[in-house]
């Protein structure tokens, strides 16, 4: 029988490990195989098939079956027409938060995509149309605040330092003449500003100071403001700081300002603007720190600009009359008058004027503020306060009222309104809520009709206050004073008074309701306490009363 195996085929001899199962063969090749059990026969090929070696370094040319261009054997199936279309709808109708960009690649497209090892992916036009689709505008997106308009105006409504003045010019044009003639012409002297609160001299001041950096050269500049001193006699410890002393804390006071005043009169020393802010708060026991403060620009040699601001009008002529007897020890005066209803209106327009797009606030709305805050106390920060406190009224309402919905004139998630629109603006009813509450009769009673909101006991040291004052024909008065007072008016009406710690601790609830006004001291008993609201209104809320009607009524102490 002849044999089955081809005569050019060679036989491959190596070590045999296992026994193989080999599926049913013919017959002559079981009697080969048996014959040699070590030698494995391979089967012939057909002679088109190609010998290929079995690693693919060893491939060249077109044997290598990477550099031919053909798909991927692990690619899916391309699908059809209608299962395209059905994906490309899906990501249409796809809801993005938060302009979220797809990503995700179709499947489809991979049997587009030619493999090479030169270049990475390219996208065949059909692909790139699709994803153009994919790319639609998407305006279903979460709520974006609607606010952003409220937020733009509360941020101009700041009552920092503005860039610019308005009403200001003439009180701006008399501190820089003062600066040019004292400072760049090297000649002490003083300047003392007065005014309201809100009136505008802390910020024209730091406006001027901060312009004149260029134009003072040679010059120190010291701001200090008396708030922040634990007492009067701590002012000369904080300018030998300033001034360059070391271990100022640590000298007593008066070799502390012989000090000071040597130095301030030394050859070679560059002219010094001082700056106390708050100057009011340097009262103390014969006002020694005061008259020493003015007097030093009038020292032989001196180089000090003293510059003084306060709240009192007539600090300089009831407090230090004896500057009066010195002529040249007298500063020059300055008072900023308060803001007319005219001057805040056009601050507060100007201010919104900085705001893109419409309007937040009302104009009538912007004119009842000005008219009421200019009747009450002309302070611009306070008109500025109320608009921003009726902004947010506002704001929070339309937040509680406002839920996930598109935004308006959406057309792509990348691109949207450039100024959002004002959903409500801020009208007279609301900024008359906020001043109501602000500049409401603070002696009122709360809004159940209770008595709780302002106890009999406050109402009695407040008619204690208010004759005592009238008996000491004095705005201030002394803790002290005041506690004597009110115990007699207790005693007269046969009540229990309360002691003197709990009497400060009244007065300080007096103070958070705006009725007060308290200048802490060393000793609580010297504490000054002073009305904040009109005579005449204290009278006419605390009148309805029985009990203190009669308190007034007798006006004995």
């Amino acid at each position: 029988m002849p044999s089955t195996r081809s005569q050019t085929q060679a036989a491959i001899d190596f070590p045999r490990r296992k026994q193989p199962r080999t599926p049913v063969a013919p017959a002559g090749a079981c009697r080969d195989a048996t014959s040699n059990p070590t030698r494995v026969t391979l089967l012939p090929l057909s002679p088109g098939e190609k010998v290929l070696p079995l690693s693919p370094r060893k491939r060249l040319g077109d044997d290598n079956l990477c550099n031919i261009p053909q798909s991927l054997p692990c690619s899916p199936t391309k699908q059809s027409k209608k299962e395209n279309e059905l994906l490309s709808a899906s990501h249409k109708g796809r809801c993005l938060f938060f302009s979220e960009q797809p990503t995700t690649e179709s499947p489809g497209k991979r049997k587009n995509l030619v493999p090479s090892p030169l270049h990475k992916r390219q996208e065949t036009p059909r692909s790139s149309e699709r994803s153009r689709l994919i790319k639609e505008p998407v305006c279903n997106q979460l709520f974006k605040q609607e606010s952003t308009c409220y937020q733009q105006a509360k941020s101009v409504l700041h009552t920092a330092v503005p860039d610019r003045l308005l009403a200001r010019e003439k009180e701006t044009d008399t501190i820089r003449r003062f600066l040019k003639e004292h400072v760049c012409g090297e000649k002490p002297g003083s300047l003392y500003i007065s005014g309201a609160p809100g009136t505008g001299k802390t910020a024209c001041l730091s406006r001027i100071l901060q312009d004149f950096q260029n134009e003072l050269p040679g010059s120190k500049t010291i701001v200090l403001n008396c708030m922040s001193l634990s007492s009067s006699q701590a002012v000369f410890p904080a300018i030998a700081e300033q001034m360059g002393q070391q271990g100022a804390s640590k000298v007593a006071g008066r070799d502390l300002v012989r000090k000071l005043e040597k130095q301030l009169t030394a050859e070679g020393t560059p002219m010094i603007v001082l700056v106390l802010d708050e100057m009011d708060q340097l009262d103390s026991k014969g006002q020694d720190v005061l008259y020493t403060v003015f007097e030093w620009p009038w020292l032989i040699g001196s180089r000090l600009v003293l510059i003084g601001v306060a709240n009192a009008l007539d600090l300089t002529d009831r407090i230090l009359a004896r500057l009066q007897a010195r002529p040249k020890c007298k500063p020059q005066l300055l008072n900023f008058p308060p803001y007319t209803k005219e001057q805040i209106a056009s601050i507060l327009q100007e201010r919104l004027r900085q705001v893109s797009g419409d309007q937040v606030l009302d104009s009538t709305a912007v004119q009842f503020c000005a008219r009421k805050v200019s009747a009450v106390s002309g302070d611009a920060r306070k008109a500025l306060d109320v608009c921003r406190r009726a902004i947010e009224i506002v704001e929070l309402d339309v937040r509680s009222q406002t839920v996930l919905k598109p935004l308006p004139g959406c057309k792509s998630p990348t691109t949207s309104a450039s100024v959002s629109p004002v959903p409500r603006r801020v009208g007279l009813p609301h900024i008359s809520q906020v001043i109501s509450d602000v500049y409401g009769d603070r002696m009122a009673l709360g809004n159940g009709g209770t008595s709780d909101s302002f106890p009999l006991q406050q109402k009695i040291l407040v008619c204690s206050l208010l004759l005592l004052a009238r008996q000491l024909k004095a705005k201030e008065v002394t803790l002290g004073k005041l506690h004597e007072a009110y115990s007699r008016v207790c005693r007269q009406q046969q009540m229990a008074a309360v002691a003197h710690s709990e009497c400060l601790s009244l007065a300080t609830l007096l103070e958070s309701r705006g009725i007060l006004a308290l200048k802490k001291a060393k000793e609580a008993r010297l504490t000054k306490v002073s009305l904040k609201i009109e005579e005449r209104d204290v009278e006419h809320a605390l009148k309805d009363g029985v009990l203190v009607g009669n308190i007034l009524a007798g006006g004995r102490l």
